[in-house]
Parts: structure tokens; sequence; C-alpha cells
């Protein structure tokens, strides 16, 4: 009880859900391995073997990987076709 006042106090739950849904994009592994068409598996297996192309955070059992930061991965690691 004490713990949602304070939390109140700090940000309303209105302004905590607009946050969420406008500024905090974050993938699952589930939602990035549809979007880069790999298994799931294989996203582990990165992540067990340090060897994540892609940042994430862990929090608790679930994985998270930043929508923004994905893009920017994905840019940076861009190769140039060689049309012949």
């Amino acid at each position: 009880m004490i713990n949602k006042k304070i939390a109140e106090q700090l940000i309303s739950e209105e302004e905590l859900d607009k946050l969420i849904d406008n500024d905090c994009k974050l993938l699952t592994s589930k939602d990035l391995a549809k979007v880069l068409n790999v298994s799931e598996a294989a996203l582990r297996k990165q992540r067990s073997n340090n060897r994540s192309l892609f940042p994430f955070s862990r929090l608790g059992r679930r994985i998270y990987y930043p929508a923004e930061l994905i893009v920017k991965t994905i840019h940076s690691n861009l190769q140039d076709s060689q049309l012949r």
C-alpha cells in the first residue's frame, strides 16, 4: 500500500502507461526472432555464448531488446552490395 502511494506521487498511472507506449519500445526474444526470421533458440544460443549482435536486458527470466538499438545495430552492420 505504501509503495503504491509513493509511486503515485512520482508519476501517475496514465503517465506511466504513456511512457511505456511511446518511449519504451521493447521486443521480447519471440518478437525479435519473428522480425529477423530466426528461431528463439538461435538468439538464446548467441546470448549464452556472449556473441549476441544485439544489446539486451534481462529482467528476471525475461529477455528484452530495445527496438531503437536493434534498428541502429542493423544499420551499422549494413554491407554494400557489389553489382556486376
